[in-house]
């Protein structure tokens, strides 16, 4: 993720600025706006900035003061300036202070776009360069360690950007966190136990890291996998093996050690979610997404578990009626729906089943989790208010709860968000699925994520993803298998033959023991006996 602050004295030129990067760059964040010169200058010190995009023409301090103290600085920000056609010369003058462009006012959106995109490269450029002379200079145990989780932690959450940027890093280290097949699993506190014991909200990170800890050294200890943290702040854990039954073993044996050590030190239970078991280490974000689901039966059963597929597929219907309720709620509160609320809040309450207070605080925890999704600037304040108010419900001391009492709860926690969500744009979807093949087709060989793809075409993944199966016929990820599967069939099958880990590189895989399985999976049997095969043929 890149920082980019917006210099301007007109408040409709930043709003369209803004409006510009939610929408065509969502690998830029707004970290910082000012109205002059002077305000850009003192907010440069505060926070770090990649991109300033600033008028000239501004009250206290103008845009080429600014671009002279930013030149002087020690790792400067990339500027570009919007300048009028009567200041052409100004442009020139800001151009020798090291500006990198100059738009014209009226700024032309394909104009912009470019100038970001060049941007873009040149930082992604600068990255790689940085991390390659970071990896030929050696590289510490802990950096390593280090560098690995903070690579998971982009591919299950699928982001484009910075999959890209710590790829290269990962292949220069040799590093081979999939060789066969793998599995994300999740490990969570009871948060409800926190609560009823009065710890404070701002403590939970202290009892996660406990957690973390705790997998991590067990996991370290006996090779059973990665540990690190998702956004979320909760322990995932890449457990891999040659099998399935030897992988879900070893996430049974894990969970286990860790749930007991977290009962002798803390005296809290654990939960945990299994994902699916996945081939492709850039496919890792759908394990992730299976295990988020059914590490959500603790909402329902009332007891600390590893959930698995088995345990959730009997409690899939309230789940999903759940999540419906959740998101019915945070649409309308967001949209200011009073009356959409109320009724989404009835539906929610509608799947409670004891209505003791253990499941009251549950299910508030859930409901304010649901609500601040995707808001990350309000959670913690939020989340924190949700505490005190389900901190109360134990104080009550009730043996069982009304359904009017428990909305009163609900309405409570729910009360203090409210914000506008825009509509999705109209798209043409054989469109996007033939621009998204053909960038596959372009790029198969390249570090490809769903989150990558979707910021290419300015889609969400999740539209993406429906609309990919739906025009194309398969799924993303099948598709992209496939071809990378027939682009290696036809480069084993070339005269001169060429080395199987040569082919594996070619078509986008990090090590020859992952892309073997691959493709023994899709063709039947091993590359080197494939190209023998082949080889053979046309020698009689």
């Amino acid at each position: 993720m890149f920082n980019v602050m917006l210099v301007d004295d007109e408040p409709l030129v930043r709003e369209f600025l803004r409006a510009h990067f939610r929408q065509h760059h969502p690998e830029w964040k707004i970290a910082a706006e000012a109205m002059d010169g002077q305000e850009a200058w003192e907010k440069l010190q505060e926070c770090r900035i990649d991109l300033v995009i600033s008028d000239i023409k501004m009250p206290v301090m103008n845009g080429i003061e600014l671009s002279r103290l930013i030149h002087r600085m020690e790792a400067p920000p990339q500027m570009v300036i919007l300048s009028g056609y009567d200041e052409f010369a100004l442009a020139q003058e800001a151009l020798r202070s090291g500006v990198c462009n100059y738009l014209l006012k009226p700024v032309v959106k394909e104009e912009l776009m470019e100038a970001i995109h060049s941007v873009t490269s040149l930082l992604e450029l600068r990255n790689r360069e940085s991390l390659a002379f970071y990896t030929e200079n050696s590289i510490s145990k802990e950096s390593r360690a280090q560098v690995i989780k903070q690579f998971l932690k982009a591919v299950i959450s699928d982001s484009g950007v910075e999959i890209k940027t710590l790829y290269p890093l990962i292949y220069r280290l040799k590093v081979q966190l999939i060789e066969t097949e793998g599995m994300i699993m999740l490990l969570d506190l009871d948060e409800q136990s926190l609560i009823e014991r009065g710890v404070p909200c701002g403590d939970f990170p202290i009892f996660r890291f406990i957690l973390q800890q705790a997998a991590a050294e067990i996991a370290e200890e006996d090779a059973f996998g990665n540990v690190f943290l998702d956004e979320e702040q909760l322990t995932s854990v890449l457990v891999t093996g040659d099998d399935e039954a030897q992988i879900l073993q070893r996430c049974t044996e894990l969970y286990r050690r860790v749930a007991d050590a977290m009962a002798v030190s803390t005296g809290i239970a654990v939960s945990g979610g299994l994902g699916s078991l996945e081939s492709e280490l850039f496919h890792l974000h759908t394990s992730y997404a299976a295990a988020a689901r059914n590490l959500q039966c603790r909402l329902l059963t009332g007891q600390p578990a590893l959930f698995g597929q088995r345990e959730a597929g009997s409690l899939a219907g309230r789940l999903k009626a759940i999540d419906q309720a959740a998101a019915e709620i945070r649409h309308a509160l967001f949209n200011r729906n009073e009356t959409a609320a109320a009724i989404a809040l009835g539906s929610y309450i509608d799947q409670m089943r004891l209505f003791t207070s253990n499941e009251v605080v549950t299910f508030g925890i859930h409901l304010t989790k649901s609500i601040a999704a995707g808001k990350r600037e309000l959670y913690g304040q939020r989340m924190n208010k949700a505490c005190r108010r389900l901190q109360r419900v134990f104080q009550e001391q009730r043996a069982s709860w009304e359904a009017e009492s428990v909305l009163a709860v609900f309405r409570d926690i729910a009360a203090s968000f409210s914000a506008g969500q825009a509509k999705p744009e109209a798209l043409d979807e054989t469109d996007i699925g033939n621009r998204a093949k053909a960038y596959i087709y372009a790029h198969y060989a390249e570090p490809l994520s769903l989150a990558l793809l979707a910021d290419k075409l300015g889609v969400s993944q999740g539209y993406l993803s429906n609309t990919f199966h739906r025009t194309v016929g398969e799924t993303y990820v099948k598709f992209l298998t496939r071809i990378r599967m027939e682009q290696a069939a036809k480069l084993l099958q070339a005269s001169p033959p060429e080395k199987v880990y040569d082919v594996a590189e070619k078509v986008g895989y990090v090590g020859v023991k992952h892309f073997s399985h691959v493709f023994k999976q899709h063709f039947g049997l091993p590359p080197g006996e494939y190209q023998e095969q082949h080889l053979s043929a046309r020698r009689t």
